[in-house]
């Protein structure tokens, strides 16, 4: 009997600390010197740790977890969440900046970090396409928010579970 009430108390917590807002918001910029797409996400905290967890089947926290170790499992679930395909179908490979806590969320209960990663299109945004399901496995009402700045202007796209897919070739 003892039991339930803290079991109660537990998942009120966990429901506590949860937000209610399941959005990830980016900016890329295709850099046609380097010919790679810019990218910067920025994401819930516990929502990032969350999928680490689940990817990496152990305990992940930003702040306990060794960088590399974390870095590596976030490079790991990004190149299977954020894809971004050629003409031919081939996904493209994600080159790993880093990564940044917001300093004026940190202090909230709903801390954020923004990703830092660069991604090679040789051919620029031409027939490329991307796929950002950041989350969606864990959410179904995830929205993904990405402002795509090309070669000549700029555009939003919206990534939800029904809609993971879209061109990046409006943009040229």
């Amino acid at each position: 009997m003892r039991t339930l009430p803290a079991i109660l108390c537990l998942l009120t917590a966990t429901c506590l600390h949860a937000h209610s807002l399941h959005q990830s918001t980016a900016e890329a910029e295709y850099n046609a010197e380097t010919k790679k797409l810019e990218v910067s996400l920025t994401v819930f905290i516990n929502d990032l740790e969350t999928a680490v967890i689940r990817q990496s089947e152990r305990e992940m926290r930003l702040d306990k977890t060794p960088a590399a170790q974390f870095d590596a499992q976030i490079r790991a679930y990004l190149a299977k969440t954020f894809v971004v395909t050629d003409a031919a179908g081939q996904a493209a490979k994600i080159g790993w900046v880093g990564r940044q806590l917001d300093e004026e969320t940190r202090k909230s209960g709903d801390p954020t970090v923004t990703l830092f990663f660069e991604i090679a299109l040789p051919d620029g945004l031409a027939d490329a396409k991307l796929r950002h399901a950041v989350f969606c496995e864990m959410f179904k009402d995830q929205v993904n928010l990405v402002a795509l700045q090309g070669q000549s202007d700029k555009v939003g796209l919206r990534f939800v579970p029904t809609k993971l897919e879209q061109s990046l070739n409006s943009t040229r």
